[in-house]
């Protein structure tokens, strides 16, 4: 059990924002938290001035425990109970209904509560003490530090970088591509299981993007395994416009972008700017510089 003197675990609440769950969050999963002596909240009960996405993102990144709600499948939770996951997060999912669970997480933590509530509290005091307990457990580890540069430049804060245009002529088709390099400056191993790294752009889109809801676009980074103190990999990742969108528009000044870096260790954000440069402009440039 926790020192009167820990600070208490966090548990950070995703459900739909309704009323009929209100009961089921105050009198169960409050309550239960309350029980174990965790401290538990939704994102409607905070004060924040960032947008409600990033301060979602934010605190599932702090949280010690995240407990979801998938009861009629709704399609944020679904979202944010996926980045909670990516972040190997402690996640306890919730559901009036068992056909609610989709079939993928169905061997991960769950409760059929069945809109009986004294049944929801009596098992989750049952499971935020069993994740409590492994919290404790845990060994500590090290703070990973790494550098991001996007075609040769330094990712910071305000930084121009290049998505890079070409035409293939075997292919006859006009390329887009994105070159991420990620280094290493700990003194252990990076492996991309512990870590995610995400690029939000506007207008680009790819593979491997999803839309946000404020019509960003959230490109997951390939798994790139691991990288060894003092290394580097790199990941390319094509690039494609929606229809509408010019090169003119894109290539100056060029749109707002940021690379996010998330793992157990806390969550960083770098904002940038991202310019389309064509192939023959950049070895124009780099010919006479």
């Amino acid at each position: 059990m926790l020192n009167h003197t820990s600070p208490k675990p966090f548990v950070f609440v995703l459900m739909p924002f309704d009323e009929d769950f209100d009961d089921i969050y105050q009198m169960g999963i409050k309550d239960a938290c309350a029980s174990v002596g965790a401290y538990c909240e939704r994102v409607d009960e905070q004060m924040y001035d960032e947008r409600i996405l990033d301060r979602i993102y934010n605190q599932i990144a702090k949280a010690d425990i995240v407990i979801s709600d998938m009861t009629g499948k709704n399609p944020n939770v679904f979202y944010e109970t996926g980045y909670a996951h990516a972040l190997g997060k402690k996640v306890i999912l919730l559901t009036k209904n068992a056909e609610d669970i989709p079939f993928d997480l169905k061997h991960f933590l769950h409760i059929v509560y069945e809109g009986k509530i004294g049944n929801l509290k009596e098992e989750l005091i049952k499971r935020v003490s069993w994740a409590i307990e492994n919290i404790e457990n845990s060994s500590s580890v090290y703070t990973p530090s790494i550098r991001y540069s996007i075609q040769g430049v330094l990712l910071k804060d305000n930084v121009s970088a290049n998505v890079i245009e070409y035409f293939d002529h075997d292919k006859k088709n006009l390329h887009r591509t994105l070159q991420l390099d990620v280094f290493n400056d700990s003194e252990g191993v990076i492996d991309a299981k512990d870590i995610q790294i995400a690029l939000i752009t506007r207008y680009y889109t790819s593979s491997v993007a999803a839309m946000l809801p404020d019509g960003r676009y959230w490109h997951i980074v390939p798994d790139f395994g691991e990288i060894f103190p003092g290394s580097c990999k790199s990941i390319k990742i094509n690039m494609d416009l929606p229809n509408g969108i010019t090169h003119k528009s894109l290539s100056e000044p060029g749109v707002p972008a940021e690379l996010q870096e998330v793992s157990r260790y806390g969550r960083n954000i770098i904002p940038f700017n991202l310019k389309l440069t064509h192939l023959e402009e950049l070895e124009h440039k780099v010919h006479f510089t």
